[in-house]
């Protein structure tokens, strides 16, 4: 049994995500300790007993300490289960991509439909169109197509979104990922839920006074929703021979020209690094690499990132995985 102690490093739930994915993909049994012992709010929240459930289901797991503010888990997974229907409801407005994030190596190759229910643009999460225009176009890169699609945004604290992800098919194997090369086009989607339609337009607006700059065209796209839940948010991609994103999203007495300006500020700082990757994908990127053997520059080594390479350490002990530099940095995993 693998032991990790939840506290360390970075401290958050995605020393418990990793090593769920990791004990499913391995069959390696886990014992997560301190769970999220810094934070306010202590233990497994919504969110993080959801991405528990789920994978308990999609391994026919046994488990110990699955409830709520619980501190300590037992998880020792079984066979993954190939093919199936399944929703799961956060119940608050807990992030559904970041649940995502935990269980898409599983849905490789596999029949499985599966619908989240929860915060879909919330904070300290990707959003839904990072996902889309970022996320899943690396993946691409590494030989996996993949469909995530939107059914409801779902914004704090009210959640309420939806999310549907499937037909994950690929043969992923080595990769490199070194160069972002020249910008061709930068992409976007602004979006607005039960807001004036000029928010999303005023958030478009704030982005372009920053990405006018650089020269390269800018075609970002205004997503107006009535119904759900109120919130605003934008993300940006930027394609060249890999791709990097952004996002930022709206707050109660926050301007929109803000929201935009934050938004591209972000992805020109990571453009300027000399990384092929984002901050965000230099994290997430992080797992795939140590399952196939990889090699990719992300454009800033954060806590997060260095936190999650000690948990995929524990995982593969015969794989030689190196970091070298900060800003930008170089991970690189030989099987």
């Amino acid at each position: 049994m693998i032991e990790i102690d939840g506290s360390f490093g970075e401290g958050g739930g995605q020393i418990l995500r990793t090593s769920l994915t990791l004990s499913a993909l391995t069959g390696k049994a886990i014992k997560v300790y301190n769970i999220r012992a810094n934070r306010p709010n202590p233990g497994l929240q919504h969110q993080h007993l959801t991405a528990v459930k789920l994978m308990k289901y999609l391994t026919d797991a046994e488990t110990k300490g699955d409830f709520i503010n619980s501190m300590e888990i037992l998880f020792t997974p079984k066979e993954i289960k190939r093919e199936g229907k399944l929703e799961f409801n956060v119940g608050t407005a807990g992030s559904v991509t970041l649940i995502a994030n935990t269980i898409i190596p599983l849905l490789i190759n596999s029949r499985l439909t599966i619908t989240l229910t929860g915060g879909t643009d919330v904070p300290k999460s990707p959003t839904f169109d990072y996902m889309r225009l970022v996320f899943l176009k690396i993946l691409e890169n590494i030989g996996v197509n993949g469909k995530i699609e939107l059914i409801k945004r779902g914004h704090y604290p009210k959640g309420g979104g939806a999310i549907r992800l499937f037909n994950f098919q690929g043969n992923p194997g080595q990769f490199d990922i070194t160069e972002l090369g020249r910008v061709e086009i930068i992409k976007g989607i602004s979006h607005a839920s039960s807001l004036p339609s000029h928010v999303a337009e005023r958030q478009i607006t704030g982005s372009k006074e920053v990405l006018d700059k650089l020269g390269v065209t800018v075609e970002i796209e205004a997503d107006i929703r009535e119904g759900e839940s109120v919130g605003s948010g934008i993300t940006l991609a930027a394609y060249g021979k890999s791709v990097m994103g952004s996002d930022s999203l709206g707050e109660k007495g926050k301007r929109a020209e803000i929201v935009g300006r934050e938004a591209a500020t972000k992805l020109m700082e990571d453009l300027k690094s000399g990384g092929a990757i984002d901050r965000y994908m230099s994290d997430m990127l992080m797992l795939y690499a140590s399952i196939y053997g990889g090699k990719y520059t992300g454009s800033r080594l954060t806590c997060h990132a260095k936190t999650n390479a000690e948990v995929i350490r524990k995982f593969f002990p015969n794989t030689k995985i190196e970091i070298s530099g900060v800003s930008p940095f170089v991970f690189k995993a030989e099987l």
